[in-house]
């Protein structure tokens, strides 16, 4: 078997950290949560700089405490060792416009979370990333 898949999880609530990386980690996967927007952009440059493995997958919310996640995702998209990983907009923030500039920026899907159980995350993970 090969190395469990490496998921970034941005979020600034433990609670919900919590359900979702136990769901995630369960189901084999290696999941690294990280609270702050300006944190998730140092660890795009270490991956870019190649000091860190490169996620398989981010699941990305919107609302962080220090900048917008569109930001981070912005971040990411410029990185050429990032551009092309697959994002996840998991938020429970409902705007239209946000959510047309998170597609804009090629994010895979856009999920609310009061919409998605942390099993019914696992599965599109699963889907998305072959598992």
């Amino acid at each position: 078997m090969g190395a469990k898949k490496l998921i970034l999880f941005i979020e600034d609530d433990l609670a919900t950290i919590d359900v979702y990386k136990t769901a995630l980690e369960k189901a084999g996967f290696n999941v690294s949560p990280i609270l702050l927007g300006e944190e998730t952009i140092r660890k795009i440059k270490e991956v870019e700089k190649g000091e860190i493995k490169r996620p398989d997958l981010i699941l990305l919310d919107l609302i962080l405490p220090d900048i917008n996640g569109i930001e981070v995702l912005e971040e990411i998209r410029k990185q050429e060792k990032t551009k092309d990983i697959p994002v996840f907009i998991l938020t429970n923030y409902t705007d239209s416009e946000l959510e047309q500039r998170g597609m804009k920026l090629k994010a895979e899907k856009y999920l609310l979370k009061t919409d998605h159980t942390p099993n019914q995350l696992v599965k599109i993970v699963k889907d998305t990333l072959g598992k």
